[in-house]
Parts: structure tokens; sequence; C-alpha cells
């Protein structure tokens, strides 16, 4: 049976200490992420024990767990936010070390205080042994191309572990001007402007600017990953080299050689025949990972089958699986 690792997995850890804070972008009051059944999400989103027994029958071997909603990342008060992520990481750590070689974890950062997150960062990697961070949507309204976020990225490449990007929600401005319509219910609207397109194209955006701003010229030994196949970006590639190509820039190669050989993509639980043959195509099966998006996804038998099923080599199908997460994550083998 071949060994498969999951990457873009989620725990949760309320931080019953802080008060979270009502910041931008808030949720769509038509969209709930935890689905048709939330209670059994929150359960699973807290509970290790059943996180275990579902990878035990699905045949995942190892998850790398993350929060992409945590409430360190929205707090403003800089040293309620530091402690929060220091509270969350922590717990998780603990968490990882009841279940020797089954979890592995990314850290939870205060992203209101850019540098005292490189210094989180740091400490959860070096102290508690986690694989990198994620970082969810836009933080307080900023793309991460921004100069105060660099010492984030600077320890990245300095410890050696990636930067998981994963989708917010964008903030309601955005989401009245480019979803909402006279012409449809409300409630479509919300899904357009969230999980069905609005969450994945705010986040492409995200990765092409960070590109754009020179990130892997300062950077060039830094990783980043992206979900649901690129959220988008991959299908442009030679779209923005022919038309980034008519204009002077400072960036020292093209754009896709960026995206190839510093960015990973997974799949996030979108197991599509299309999607994935694309990201095959563009990236090479030496930049793509397996994920679930579980307990928000919960694919289940499909977890195995689809990979087994893909018209893929088995050397391909190994280094998305297991091989691809081993390295770039620095996972046991």
């Amino acid at each position: 049976m071949r060994r498969i690792i999951t990457v873009e997995e989620h725990f949760d850890f309320p931080d019953s200490q802080t008060i979270p804070e009502q910041t931008e972008p808030e949720n769509d009051a038509h969209v709930n992420p935890k689905g048709n059944d939330p209670a059994l999400v929150t359960t699973l989103l807290a509970n290790f024990d059943q996180k275990l027994a579902y990878m035990d029958q699905y045949g995942i071997s190892l998850q790398v767990l993350s929060d992409p909603n945590a409430v360190a990342s929205t707090i403003t008060d800089k040293q309620k936010a530091v402690a929060s992520a220091q509270r969350t990481n922590d717990h998780l750590a603990q968490k990882i070390a009841q279940y020797p070689g089954r979890f592995a974890g990314l850290a939870v950062l205060p992203l209101i205080d850019p540098e005292a997150a490189a210094e989180e960062l740091h400490r959860s990697v070096t102290e508690l042994g986690f694989k990198g961070a994620l970082i969810g949507g836009v933080p307080f309204g900023h793309f991460l191309d921004e100069p105060q976020y660099l010492p984030i990225f600077e320890a990245a490449e300095k410890l050696e572990v990636p930067i998981y990007l994963h989708p917010g929600m964008p903030s309601k401005a955005q989401r009245e001007l480019l979803y909402e319509s006279p012409s449809y219910s409300d409630s479509l609207a919300g899904m357009l402007g969230s999980a069905g397109w609005g969450w994945h194209a705010e986040q492409g955006v995200q990765m092409i600017r960070l590109i754009a701003a020179g990130i892997f010229d300062r950077f060039p030994n830094l990783h980043l990953v992206s979900g649901h196949w690129g959220e988008m970006v991959p299908n442009f590639l030679e779209r923005l080299d022919e038309f980034i190509g008519k204009i002077p820039t400072p960036l020292e190669r093209k754009f896709s050689d960026y995206y190839r050989q510093n960015v990973f993509v997974t799949a996030s639980g979108m197991f599509t025949k299309p999607q994935m043959q694309l990201a095959v195509t563009e990236m090479g099966a030496d930049h793509v990972l397996w994920a679930e998006d579980f307990p928000f996804l919960r694919r289940k038998q499909q977890v195995t089958d689809f990979l087994e099923a893909a018209d893929l080599t088995d050397k391909q199908k190994d280094q998305i699986a297991f091989q691809n997460s081993q390295k770039l994550f620095g996972l046991a083998k």
C-alpha cells in the first residue's frame, strides 16, 4: 500500500484566554465553511483520536496540520496576538507528541506584528519541531508583498521551511462589488464570493503579487505552497510570461520560472482529473503535493483511490503521495 501524506489538514484551538476581535473580512452569512454538518466538523477539528481513526480507516499515513482561522492571526493587539499564537502552537505541539509519526504542524503566526511573527516561526520550528507556517487570506487587508512582511519570508528561508498560503474570505466590499447581483440570490453570491471562486481568486492574486514583487529574487531558496491546484495561477503561466515580458521589470527570470521552481501546489481535496492533469503538466509531478482539506472536506476512500487511478506513473504517484512532502517539510521517511 502506497504511503499517503496529506498536507492541508486542519485543527482548531479556540484559545479561551483570548476574546476574538471582529476584523475584516467577516464571514458571509450565507456561507458556513463547516458545511452541512458543522457539529461533526467541529468535533473532528479538535478530537485527535477521531482524526487518527479516520486516517487509519482511509489509508492516510500522516497529516500536516494547520489552523487557517486561528484567533491569533486576527488580533490587532500585538501582545495579545503573540500570546495567543504561542498558546495555539504549544497546544498543537503537545497533541502531535501524543501521536508519534502521525501528525506534523504548521505554525500560527501573530500577523499584526511581522517581526514577532518571524520570531514565533523560529520558535515553532526550532523548539516545537514544526515544519513551516500557514498564512490565511489577506491579513488586515494587506497583501503579503508589502515590505512589512519580509521578516516572515526571510525567517522561513533561513529555517528552510515553507509557508502555506491559504485562502481567506475576501472583504465585504469586494464581495458586494464582484459577486452580489440583483439577478440571483444572496446565497449564490455568497458561494461565488467564497468557496466557489472568491477565496481562490484572491489567493491567486496573492501569489502573483509576491512573485511580481521579487520575493524569490530576494529569497531564492524560499518555498511557498498553494492549495486548490494553485488557486488558478497554473492555468495562466504562459499568459503571464507573455504579457509581463512586454514591459520592463526588475525580475531576473520569467514569471513561470519562479513559479515552477519555488512554488508547490496541492489538491486540497479537489480530486478532479482535468485540474490534476494541468498541475502535473505545468509544474511537474515533483512540485505537486497531496491534500484532502480535512475535516472541511472528507473524501474518504477517494483520498487513496483517486491517486491510484490517475494516469500517472508509479514514480509520479509516489512523488505526489508522499515523497515531495517528505522533502519539502522535512518529514521522517
